[in-house]
């Protein structure tokens, strides 16, 4: 049987921020970073939905999703919520680009 050439998917929103900062150029970072908090929603249909479908958020026994409700303090979450988890920890962990272009 031939090994899967897929990358696992991300067991914890850390290694799912990893995976994004992997695959994200220097302008989508930034884009990301400069997004005000609370305007994080506008990614949902678009980062968001990439996140639900390549770290499959939809299984129900996802660890990614176990790991995303841990997070916020509840056991489970749905698939867009946990999403958002991750979005939001891929802004925390850019908020360097936001320091770096504001002194531009």
């Amino acid at each position: 049987m031939a090994k899967s050439t897929l990358p696992q998917r991300p067991r914890t929103v850390a290694e799912a921020v990893d995976r994004l900062l992997e695959e994200f150029d220097e302008r989508q970072k930034a884009e990301v970073a400069l997004t005000f908090k609370t305007a994080l929603y506008l990614l949902h249909f678009s980062l968001g939905s990439h996140i639900r479908k390549t770290f499959g958020l939809w299984a129900p026994d996802s660890p990614l999703r176990r790991d995303c409700g841990h997070a916020s303090g509840r056991d489970d979450l749905p698939p867009d919520e946990a999403s958002d988890v991750i979005v939001e920890a891929l802004w925390d962990r850019l908020q360097h680009y936001r320091d770096f272009n504001t002194r531009l």
